[in-house]
């Protein structure tokens, strides 16, 4: 019982903590804002026209949620005020203490995961016409990615390295790389591996 009171205690003063940094409005659009008690910080969370979340605060951050990424994502976010005032509370969370940041999400018409911010970074990860798996990564002008080839290979490059994990007939698992190194298991070695 003490415990119990104790972390009541403690969620009640951490809430209204919080609570005395700002104040949390919706205008007449259906736009969740936030203003600090100083001032000195705004922030909104606005629904566009085809249905996205979009984010922007007083220090030019800017972050934008397309409809078919919330939808697989955070499914019914777009129907439950209580789920969009969660997610701009954390959106305000982590912007707090940037300034010019910018990232887009998105989910193109191949249903390829795509995210992107003014920093050089993007990722794209997805299922290719094969049904194998794949993560793409671009940053600051270094880039990787993982997919299995034609074969059902795992293939991993990054910047012109290359690594490939196979199985042959016989069952048995080789690695190569570019830098000229070569081990092969069997499937009982590599049965003892996987289930360390």
């Amino acid at each position: 019982m003490k415990k119990l009171l104790l972390i009541l205690t403690f969620v009640f003063a951490v809430s209204l903590s919080f609570a005395q940094h700002g104040r949390y409005e919706t205008d007449i659009f259906g736009t969740l804002l936030f203003k600090s008690n100083k001032d000195s910080y705004s922030a909104s969370l606005e629904k566009n026209v085809f249905g996205d979340l979009v984010f922007s605060d007083s220090r030019k951050n800017h972050e934008k949620f397309e409809n078919k990424y919330l939808g697989r994502f955070m499914p019914g976010i777009l129907n439950s005020k209580d789920a969009q005032q969660k997610f701009f509370q954390e959106l305000i969370w982590q912007n707090r203490n940037s300034e010019g940041y910018e990232s887009f999400y998105s989910i193109d018409i191949f249903g390829t995961i795509i995210t992107k911010d003014n920093r050089g970074n993007e990722r794209e990860s997805g299922t290719d016409i094969f049904g194998h798996e794949f993560v793409r990564d671009k940053s600051k002008g270094s880039t990787s990615s993982i997919k299995r080839n034609i074969h059902g290979d795992l293939e991993y490059t990054e910047d012109g390295n290359q690594a490939t994990l196979r199985k042959d007939i016989f069952d048995k698992w080789s690695y190569s790389d570019s830098f000229g190194n070569r081990v092969e298991f069997s499937s009982r070695t590599w049965n003892r591996i996987l289930n360390r």
